[in-house]
């Protein structure tokens, strides 16, 4: 897959699966909405959950976002993950709509999100591309 090819991929709204390790150095993978730009990933989630637990002790994730039906092919990344504030309300809404479309997305909006949440950024160090299509 050529970069613009992956790059497009990144774009749409694919479920991701974060993997992070936890205290007692079990995997643990979890799905997730995100928003991407420029080579960042940006995911919201709860504070105290499991994710944000593990990356407090551990910032190393994996990232893996896949396409299920033909042509397969999948973006699976190596890096590491900084907690930051909760997702601006702009954000958010950006998120919602993304992955549930306008009228659903702006409904979610309004119910999720801050003040108890987090955001997490993803900076790739490693990215590996499967594609048995070679498209």
């Amino acid at each position: 897959m050529t970069d613009d090819k992956r790059e497009t991929f990144l774009r749409q709204a694919n479920v991701a699966v974060l993997g992070t390790v936890d205290a007692r150095g079990r995997p643990h993978g979890a799905p997730a909405w995100y928003l991407y730009d420029d080579g960042i990933f940006r995911i919201n989630t709860d504070r105290g959950s499991q994710k944000h637990r593990n990356i407090e002790r551990n910032p190393n994730i994996s990232l893996v976002i896949d396409r299920p039906a033909m042509p397969y092919y999948a973006v699976m990344i190596q890096g590491t993950a900084e907690i930051g504030p909760p997702f601006s309300d702009a954000d958010n809404l950006s998120l919602s709509v993304r992955y549930l479309g306008e009228e659903l997305g702006k409904r979610y909006a309004k119910r999720s999100g801050q003040p108890e949440t987090i955001s997490l950024t993803i900076r790739p160090r490693k990215i590996a591309i499967f594609d048995p299509m070679g498209g």
